[in-house]
């Protein structure tokens, strides 16, 4: 088996070797000829396939119409018994390409008529199934058709033919035979005028382009590699250049190096492309082919590291400008409750009485409770919480969610609105996170409503996407704000941090999801989310 396989492999790569070798003009004028016979091939049996699915389905056809109107002819036949015209009748359908065998029985079941003449007078099997019309196939081929003859509802007898699929098959193979032989002149008038047409173009063609193909099928996906020229040849070899200061020594594809190009442009006044190096190096249409391939990924690679750098830079940037921003914020947020308790704290030191304690000490409490959420959100946004993925029903965790503000909503006679998809699957997801994403957009609808609104939120599933929609028929947003609501610590209301929209964009991001944003001023905003379902 070992010595086979080798053989196999010593033949594969010799004859592989040899095409090597023949020139690219044999190999466009074979390419030509396989192309020809597969396209023939194809066009051959397409033809073929047709005229005799044609031809089946008109054969079947007309057995069909034959068998209706035989079993509507024969009627008077069987009621007045008349042996000769129902055998002539037999006789016209048996003459039908595919028909096996044609029997008539009359309504006790006694076989009146056959093209087996030795079964007359013979009876069938009186069933239930021989007053209906059925169909039915048996091991050898033959598609058995059982026809009631009724009139209203008098039955008369019972038509039965056997349809035999191997004598349809053999009518058809001696019916499309003259088709065949025409079919496969042509062909071969076609093949040679395609030799010759093929010979005359391949000789006009006799440049390696299966050069390039190859090399250019060694370009993986995920990267950008140039494609390697055998051809190619250094200068300091065709000049004998000894000159090891010059950009360009030693050094393959010196065209593509800047500072060698200035170089040859400012002391030998030549450019690269005029260059015999160059000319030499790529050698035909397709080395140059090759060559101006190689410059395009060059400068797609160095732009895209260019674009990446500049993107990683920007994003640094933008980071820290509102990291930066974040903290003065926070700063100033923090500095006002901080005095109002400092000055609670110093009235109470030198004020003991009850009630004004009181006052104050609500004060404190106030104040520290903004504090202590203008915090939380600081560092939620500043230090974001890995993902926690576990699989749930996403329609539950809205559920939940819409519980810690239905009670408010009601309170301020809105009007509360959900419509849940149930057949969205179960799916993994961050359950806390997307709660409080949900949350924040909720409340954020709660405030921008008043007494008679309508907040809504639902859910569907679209293709391999989880979309949730939460809309209320609010204030709206400015068309001039709409750009500015996801940046940190932007905000129109008077309380707050700002960074709630921020902490839901980034949110639905770390899902790999995406979230839109439409407003009317006094219509209403609707928020989109799609998510994506993970199902491990």
């Amino acid at each position: 088996m070992k010595i086979l396989k080798y053989l196999k492999y010593l033949v594969t790569e010799r004859i592989i070797k040899k095409l090597q070798r023949t020139s690219i003009g044999i190999k466009i004028f074979l390419s030509f000829l396989l192309l020809f016979l597969i396209i023939m091939i194809s066009i051959n049996l397409l033809i073929l396939n047709y005229q005799k699915s044609s031809l089946k389905n008109q054969i079947n056809t007309n057995i069909t119409v034959l068998l209706e109107n035989v079993s509507k002819d024969i009627i008077d036949h069987l009621v007045f018994f008349d042996p000769l015209a129902i055998d002539e009748k037999i006789s016209i359908v048996m003459n039908n390409p595919g028909i096996d065998y044609i029997m008539l029985a009359d309504k006790n079941g006694k076989i009146v008529g056959h093209s087996d003449k030795s079964q007359l007078g013979s009876y069938i099997k009186m069933e239930p199934s021989i007053y209906k019309r059925w169909q039915k196939s048996d091991t050898d081929g033959i598609n058995h058709i059982n026809l009631p003859v009724i009139v209203g509802d008098s039955y008369f007898g019972i038509l039965r033919v056997g349809i035999s699929e191997d004598k349809i098959n053999a009518y058809i193979e001696q019916s499309t035979r003259n088709l065949k032989n025409y079919i496969y002149i042509l062909s071969l008038i076609f093949f040679l005028l395609t030799v010759i047409m093929a010979f005359m173009l391949s000789k006009t063609l006799i440049k390696p382009l299966q050069r390039l193909k190859n090399k250019m099928s060694s370009i993986q996906a995920d990267k950008l590699e140039i494609c390697e020229n055998p051809s190619t040849v250094f200068c300091k070899d065709i000049f004998n250049c000894e000159k090891s200061d010059c950009p360009a020594y030693g050094k393959e594809r010196c065209w593509f190096i800047t500072e060698a190009k200035e170089n040859c442009k400012k002391c030998h006044n030549i450019d690269c492309k005029d260059c015999y190096v160059y000319k030499i190096s790529c050698g035909d249409e397709i080395g140059y082919l090759i060559e101006t391939f190689n410059e395009m990924i060059l400068k797609l690679k160095h732009s895209l590291e260019e674009l990446d750098r500049t993107t990683k830079e920007k994003l640094r940037l933008e980071k820290s400008s509102a990291m930066a921003e974040m903290a003065m914020t926070v700063a100033h947020e923090i500095k006002n409750p901080l005095n109002a308790i400092k000055a609670s704290t110093s009235y109470l030191k030198a004020n003991f009485q009850g009630e004004v304690l009181k006052e104050f000490l609500s004060i404190i409490d106030k104040e520290t409770e903004r504090l202590n959420e203008l915090i939380t959100s600081f560092l939620s946004y500043a230090r974001p919480v890995p993902l926690k993925y576990e699989k749930g029903n996403i329609n539950n965790a809205l559920k939940d969610v819409i519980k810690l503000v239905e009670t408010e909503i009601k309170e301020e006679n809105k009007i509360l609105q959900t419509d849940f998809d149930p057949s969205i699957p179960e799916f993994y997801f961050d359950h806390h996170q997307i709660k409080q994403a949900v949350l924040n957009l909720l409340v954020n609808a709660t405030d921008a409503t008043e007494k008679g609104d309508t907040i809504m939120i639902k859910t569907e599933r679209i293709d391999g996407k989880i979309k949730i929609t939460i809309k209320d028929s609010g204030t709206g947003i400015p068309e001039e704000l709409m750009g500015k609501i996801f940046e940190p610590f932007f905000t129109t209301k008077t309380t707050g941090s700002g960074l709630g929209l921020a902490c839901v964009e980034r949110i639905i991001k770390d899902h790999e999801g995406n979230i839109k944003v439409t407003s009317k001023l006094n219509e209403g905003t609707e928020f989109t989310i799609e998510l994506p379902i993970k199902e491990g």
